[in-house]
């Protein structure tokens, strides 16, 4: 941005000076033809003795034009340059405070001034810029505080039984060590995939997918199994499983699906619930936990990530932190919304409404 507005001062002084520069050269091309048509005209229609005068002050009024030429196209472009810094100053001003905020302080502005134009409007631009960049700034130091954070317990976890099971080798309990270990490093491997992918999608990366035909019920079951043998006593359910195949792109929807049934089965109860319907090219998907639920106050704040709740529905832990907040930004990378309903005492349930083209056949087995 700062090169940028230094590149338009400088374009917009030599614009000047050579727009000055042509009209001084206009100028005295003219004068020049005046000369010589006045000449041309004296020598054909006035006396012999004025004809001689004529031709001979023209000559001189030619050296005389070709010595001031160059004078006054100097001067022009001198009057040019330094008009056009002057009324460039404020762009000079904008320019400079804004790199001193960039290094410095982005929660700052820089002045607007009160004449309004086009200097004001450049200046508001900046200022917009320097909010947008103390945003990003803000959303980084977070997020990499956070990270930072979740990264501490699984590696304190791992080291501490790692320094105990050293200290005293003939008291370990060498198998559950290691399956502590391996449990720990499978939570670092988790939060390291999602950080890479909240990363990507943060930046935008990553070629969209085609949509690709995609059996809802028997994927809704084949994840549904998966996230059971997680949950261990946890039963999930997929609800009228009615044929259902839809075109949409699959890794994205399983993504999505996936983390929802993760984060139910850690906090339901017992019961976990999946339901999937279609609309006008739509595809909506419910997974439905019997856990503590979610205070209406949070219900948008959970989507955030590492959010935190401070109530029962925390108390099991596990997940990244990050499982929410990157379904919703798929789902909306799909053109889809993902909200949360239900009551602090009644569970939770997660709508998933995405869209899609439904097909008229099922696939075959």
């Amino acid at each position: 941005m700062i090169s940028r507005l230094r590149r338009v001062e400088s374009r917009a002084a030599l614009t000047a000076i050579g727009v000055m520069t042509a009209v001084v050269a206009a100028v005295i091309a003219s004068l020049w033809a005046v000369a010589g048509f006045a000449s041309f005209t004296l020598r054909a229609e006035w006396s012999d003795t004025l004809s001689a005068a004529a031709a001979s002050a023209s000559p001189a009024v030619a050296q005389v034009l070709m010595l001031l030429a160059p004078l006054m196209v100097v001067t022009v472009a001198a009057i040019a340059w330094y008009a056009t810094r002057r009324a460039l100053r404020p762009v000079k001003r904008v320019r400079i405070r804004a790199a001193q905020l960039m290094v410095a302080d982005p929660s700052g502005r820089v002045e607007v001034p009160e004449t309004g134009g086009e200097i004001a409007a450049l200046a508001e631009v900046v200022n917009g810029t320097l909010a947008r960049a103390q945003r990003a700034g803000d959303a980084q130091r977070r997020l990499v505080a956070d990270a930072a954070h979740e990264l501490r317990s699984p590696l304190a976890v791992l080291q501490a039984g790692l320094d105990v099971a050293l200290a005293y080798p003939d008291r370990t309990d060498w198998r559950r060590t290691v399956v502590t270990a391996a449990e720990q490093v499978g939570r670092l491997t988790a939060l390291t995939d999602d950080l890479l992918l909240m990363a990507q999608l943060d930046a935008g990366r990553g070629t969209p997918v085609p949509p690709s035909p995609v059996d809802v019920p028997a994927t809704l079951i084949r994840l549904a199994g998966e996230a059971e043998v997680v949950g261990r006593d946890v039963r999930v359910s997929v609800l009228d499983p009615v044929p259902l195949l839809v075109l949409i792109d699959r890794t994205a929807f399983e993504r999505i699906v996936r983390n929802l049934l993760d984060n139910a089965v850690r906090h339901a109860a017992a019961v976990v619930e999946v339901r999937a319907a279609t609309g006008t090219r739509r595809l909506r998907v419910s997974v439905a936990d019997d856990g503590p639920g979610i205070p209406g106050a949070d219900q948008d704040r959970i989507f955030e990530r590492f959010t935190r709740l401070g109530d029962a529905r925390d108390r099991h832990r596990g997940g990244t932190g990050l499982g929410l907040a990157i379904a919703r930004e798929l789902a909306h990378r799909l053109g889809g919304t993902l909200v949360v309903a239900g009551s602090e005492a009644s569970g939770a349930t997660f709508t998933l409404d995405l869209p899609a083209d439904a097909l008229d056949e099922s696939p075959g087995t």
